[in-house]
């Protein structure tokens, strides 16, 4: 297969010419983050049928929105490993996720590839190629590229084709096709991407249930975090976790208060000191219904519903062995318990739905209303956990 570097914004136009009878395609980046609030894209890898290019977005005058009508072709699929980040660059540039999407790695857990089905254990065990480590953790921003750079990012797409060819193959002998594009929708939907600066308080650890702290949190955190967009930066770099929590504690209403929150020092100008204020104000004389509500409290199980834990995790694994399927693809512990605590119905739950209830959840469901119990029978090999069906 030909490989190339394209530097100018002709040379991506002519490529993308050449794709117009391609069913899919292959495709990579190659960012840096550690200093930035969004992905910085320092290289942009492709593969067809034909050739395999690597499209550098930092060179003088590139323009890449060329390639955009191919990212939402409908007939053109597009195919990434662990693609989350990948398709996060390409929704801000875009403003939508490529589609159709194919995630080697969601593909891997689901036949039989193991936990992570890291990239290289796809290449080892399809390809039988051994990957350049060394250049993983490179300067992708500095310029000149290196040949052994340059040679391992296109490698990644160029292996890519092979490992979803045979993943095709092995998914079309399995039945599971259907599997697979019902994860990628649910993995992939469009608002999973969307920065919805009202909900990142969220990520903070609250301990305090009060409406009105939550509310200022929620002012404080989302300030903070348009800040961070708009200057580019981690947002840990406008303000620390623990000072927008003191921030919703205190609640300020001049630069006086705003100076008596610990650890916030000289860091805002008092431009942005008046903004903050601002943000917080509205907050505080916000109508009370527009609070946010308070999480549910999480109470552990109690000993009966422990036991019923435990039943409920060999459950999984054992159809998840018999299926060669990821466990943690199927339900997480979170999924088990809210099922186990009468939180959700089984209509709610995404266990009892689609391939997760051929996989694991109609057992489960068996063995919530009794029909299935657990029982130990003996094997070749000794004494083994057996489940017993009702009649």
């Amino acid at each position: 297969m030909e490989t190339r570097i394209l530097t100018t914004t002709d040379e991506l136009t002519a490529f993308v010419a050449t794709l117009a009878e391609e069913t899919f395609i292959t495709v990579d980046t190659e960012f840096i983050r550690e200093r930035t609030y969004f992905p910085n894209l320092c290289l942009l890898q492709i593969a067809s049928f034909k050739e395999a290019v690597a499209v550098d977005p930092l060179a003088q005058g590139m323009d890449l929105r060329p390639l955009y009508p191919v990212l939402a072709r409908p007939d053109l699929v597009k195919v990434f490993h662990a693609a989350s980040q990948d398709v996060e660059i390409f929704y801000k540039l875009t403003g939508a996720v490529p589609t159709p999407l194919y995630d080697t790695q969601i593909a891997g857990m689901v036949c039989g590839f193991g936990e992570s089905s890291s990239y290289e254990t796809l290449v080892r065990e399809l390809v039988g190629a051994k990957l350049d480590k060394a250049s993983r953790f490179t300067d992708w921003a500095r310029r000149p590229l290196t040949d052994r750079q340059l040679v391992y990012a296109l490698d990644d797409v160029i292996h890519l084709r092979k490992i979803y060819e045979l993943m095709q193959q092995k998914i079309a002998s399995t039945g599971r096709a259907s599997w697979i594009e019902e994860e990628m929708r649910a993995q992939f939907v469009e608002s999973r991407f969307k920065i919805d600066v009202n909900l990142c308080w969220k990520r903070l650890k609250v301990k305090s249930r009060d409406p009105f702290y939550l509310n200022m949190l929620r002012a404080a955190a989302g300030w903070r975090e348009e800040m961070a967009m708009m200057r580019n930066v981690p947002r840990q770099r406008i303000l620390r976790d623990d000072v927008v929590l003191q921030l919703a504690a205190i609640a300020p209403q001049s630069p006086e208060e705003l100076s008596e929150v610990r650890g916030l020092g000289n860091q805002l100008s008092r431009d942005w000191q008046a903004l903050l204020i601002e943000r917080l104000d509205a907050a505080r004389l916000a109508p009370k219904e527009t609070f946010p509500t308070p999480p549910p409290r999480h109470h552990g199980l109690n000993p009966a519903q422990d036991s019923c834990m435990d039943l409920m995790r060999m459950l999984l694994k054992q159809k998840c062995d018999e299926a060669d399927v990821v466990p943690r693809l199927v339900a997480e512990r979170e999924d088990l318990e809210a099922l186990i605590k009468g939180e959700v119905t089984a209509a709610e739950s995404h266990i009892m739905h689609g391939w997760r209830y051929e996989v694991f959840g109609r057992y489960a469901e068996a063995l919530l209303s009794g029909k299935l119990t657990a029982t130990v029978g003996t094997t070749r090999h000794g004494y083994a956990l057996a489940w017993k069906q009702a009649a």
